[in-house]
């Protein structure tokens, strides 16, 4: 098991670690646009980014991780998705995941969305 972000991505298929390199990319610019000072962390075996100061200091953001046939996307929140049906209709996921096909992003506006509601939550 790694022990960090880039040692997970270097664990994976080349085709993983590929479009897993370009979501962790994607996901870090969302998180800068949105203004939040963020550690990349790995946290229930999967990366992700811990906030470090002001709302939510210390919690997790958002994870992300590789599968067979997809990635996803995690909240750590099993409500963020469910205050998404609008934002995310047609798209695969569960309670507390959105899977996103391997070589694909998902809209900048989805992600947005999930990391204020995650924020919302941490008030």
């Amino acid at each position: 098991m790694a022990d960090d972000p880039a040692g997970y991505i270097a664990e994976q298929s080349e085709t993983q670690a590929r479009a897993l390199k370009a979501l962790r990319k994607f996901l870090a610019a969302r998180i800068a646009h949105a203004g939040i000072a963020v550690e990349e962390v790995m946290s229930y075996g999967m990366p992700g980014y811990r906030i470090l100061s002001g709302r939510g200091q210390g919690k997790m953001l958002l994870g992300y991780a590789g599968w067979k046939g997809h990635l996803a996307i995690y909240p750590h929140s099993g409500s963020v998705l469910g205050k998404m049906a609008k934002e995310t209709r047609g798209m695969s996921q569960t309670k507390s995941a959105l899977h996103i096909g391997v070589g694909t992003l998902p809209d900048e506006k989805v992600v947005d969305r999930m990391i204020h509601l995650r924020l919302d939550e941490l008030h």
